[in-house]
Order: C-alpha cells, then sequence, then structure tokens
C-alpha cells in the first residue's frame, strides 16, 4: 500500500499504480524517480501528502499502519445505474485504492489485479467497436490479500451501493 518515508528535505512515496495518482502529485510538485519507483517530495507537504494517501488509498502513509494487515472478501452487488464501480468503459476497476480487474494490453483478455483472488463469477470483457466495457457481475466474490485493517473503513465507504465486505480474516 502507500508509504511515506521522510528523508531529510524530501518526502519519497512508495504507492501501486492509481489512475488519479499523477494528478495529485502534480498538486504537491511530486516527481516521479523511475530508477527508485517513487514519488519524491519537498518536506513540508507531508500533512497534504498524508490526506493524499487517506484519500486514495485509506491509509496515512505510514509503514506501521500499512504492515498491520488482513485478507477481505468482497460481494459484489452493484445497485448504482448512474455510476457502477463495477463496470468501466475503456478502464480498469478500482476499489479502495486497489487494483481489482483489468484487460491485458496485448490482447482484449480480463484479469484480477494483484493480490485479488475470484472465489465466485469473474471479470467479463465485452467489446464494442474499438472500445471495451470491463465487468463484474453482481453476486461474484472476491478475496483481496493483504488490506491494511486502517484501510478497512474506507474500503466499506467505498463499497457502499456497490458491495458489501463479507469477512474478514487475519493474514
Amino acid at each position: 500500500m502507500a508509504i511515506l518515508s521522510v528523508e531529510g528535505a524530501q518526502i519519497t512515496l512508495d504507492a501501486p499504480y492509481h489512475p488519479e495518482l499523477t494528478w495529485q502529485a502534480g498538486r504537491y510538485s511530486g516527481r516521479f524517480n523511475r530508477t527508485r519507483k517513487r514519488w519524491v517530495f519537498d518536506a513540508k507537504w507531508e500533512a497534504e501528502l498524508r490526506e493524499m494517501c487517506q484519500r486514495l488509498f485509506g491509509v496515512d502513509g505510514r509503514p506501521e499502519t500499512a504492515s498491520d494487515v488482513t485478507d477481505v472478501t468482497v460481494t459484489v452487488e452493484e445497485m448504482s445505474v448512474g455510476y457502477p464501480l463495477f463496470r468501466q468503459f475503456n478502464a480498469d476497476i478500482y476499489v479502495g485504492g486497489r487494483h481489482v480487474a483489468g484487460v491485458l494490453k496485448s490482447r482484449p483478455i480480463a484479469r484480477p489485479g494483484k493480490g485479488i483472488r475470484f472465489l465466485k463469477g469473474e471479470p467479463a470483457l465485452d467489446q464494442q467497436g474499438l472500445g471495451w466495457w470491463l465487468s463484474i457481475p453482481s453476486g461474484s466474490h472476491f478475496m483481496m490479500r493483504a488490506v491494511p485493517r486502517m484501510a478497512l473503513p474506507f474500503l466499506e465507504s467505498c463499497l457502499a451501493g456497490h458491495g458489501r465486505l463479507t469477512a474478514a480474516e487475519a493474514a
């Protein structure tokens, strides 16, 4: 998950890809260090960066909170017609900052995200012209591995009207 490290006059952010992260990092003059594969910021932005981690990933960026993890099972119950979480056009599906399902770049095949295991149902891909719809049908169950316990309330709020957390077990 997202971990902030203060190193002198700089703060580094080690986080997985999130579709909004580049835009959010730009607000705080963040630069992506390609060799270390981390974002680098001026230390004066520490409070704002912790808030950003909370908004995108549901964690405060501290290593100790990111290490207290659990596995959770999510049941898809999509009820939103106007803004479906589990149906995206030409985009991968993210829930609570986690990549749940995506499409391979080289072939039109739907696949689960890293740390995701489908227990019932699976991602479906429907090609339409030059675009595609990626969806996870209602009634599907998937397990998200290594979710920080701090992020559980954030994850539940992201799932409101779209699904529910059905189990949480110690990892």
